[in-house]
């Protein structure tokens, strides 16, 4: 019989013949969701002999793999600031990169404070839920223009238990605003710029939901729209949190200067800029 050392190596081979991202960790994160248990439990067992069918399960989504499909799809799930999240191909898979808009928060706000926040785009609705198990008072509304997507965001609102801490609203940009007013505001939003598309991995490109993806030819379609929604809209004090991408920075200033007190651009850990800080 196969061990799982056996199994790995010979699917991480063949990943990264195929010119995958990840060889290694893909074969990891599929055999250990094939047998049932954590990666690193997984691990420690590595001579352990695999049954017949568990090698079966594992041939069936490592062939999916090879042709493209991303393994957060095909395992159903993707860790997001140590929070695990049920991910299908109605919403973005997770990235490492949108964790710096939570550090942010943590970084200046009182993790007992009340405020009133409102999750623009939430997908799977990773922020929003990571927001309400980090800050117990945080009164969230969190929306998306995708049914599906709400879908799952109300599905990992239920799985972490914070399902009574998020109320959900579909819709467009700031149409949540009509309700109510917010003290912050987090968007990550489309910015992909159009042309930037023959450089995305096919991956990303034939199985990741295009309307989270492109916003215009600079990407930037989706924050401008917001700027002139939120021109007049917010209160004085009212902070706006946006993803962006590395290139993005300095356009981002020139859309929110006219409506906003002040804006920031915060970088990653790379020292690429990644976060947006809009005052009102």
């Amino acid at each position: 019989m196969q061990t799982r050392k056996d199994i790995l190596q010979y699917w991480e081979d063949k990943f990264l013949h195929r010119g995958l991202d990840s060889p290694r960790l893909s074969a990891q994160v599929l055999l250990a969701h094939v047998l049932n248990l954590p990666r690193l439990e997984m691990l420690l067992s590595i001579g352990d002999t695999v049954d017949a069918q568990s090698v079966m399960d594992m041939e069936t989504l490592a062939s999916r793999r090879i042709s493209g499909e991303p393994v957060a799809y095909l395992v159903g799930s993707k860790e997001f600031y140590g929070f695990e999240f049920h991910v299908n191909p109605a919403v973005l898979i997770p990235r490492p990169e949108t964790e710096l808009m939570i550090d942010f928060l943590l970084a200046t706000q009182d993790q007992n404070g009340q405020k009133t926040v409102l999750d623009i785009g939430t997908g799977s609705g990773t922020i929003a839920v990571s927001c309400a198990k980090l800050f117990p008072y945080f009164d969230l509304v969190a929306s998306d223009i995708s049914f599906e997507a709400l879908k799952i965001a109300k599905e990992n609102a239920r799985i972490h238990g914070v399902q009574d801490k998020i109320a959900f609203f579909q819709g467009h940009l700031i149409e949540a605003l009509r309700i109510r007013r917010f003290d912050i505001i987090l968007a990550n939003l489309p910015y992909v710029p159009a042309t930037s598309r023959s450089s995305l991995s096919l991956e990303v490109l034939e199985h990741e939901p295009e309307i989270a993806l492109f916003a215009g030819p600079d990407g930037l379609d989706c924050y401008r729209a917001l700027a002139t929604d939120l021109r007049n809209s917010v209160e004085p004090g009212a902070i706006l949190l946006c993803e962006i991408d590395g290139s993005q920075g300095e356009a981002m200033q020139d859309i929110f200067s006219f409506c906003a007190g002040g804006v920031r651009v915060v970088q990653d850990y790379s020292g690429h800029d990644r976060v947006v800080v809009v005052v009102f």
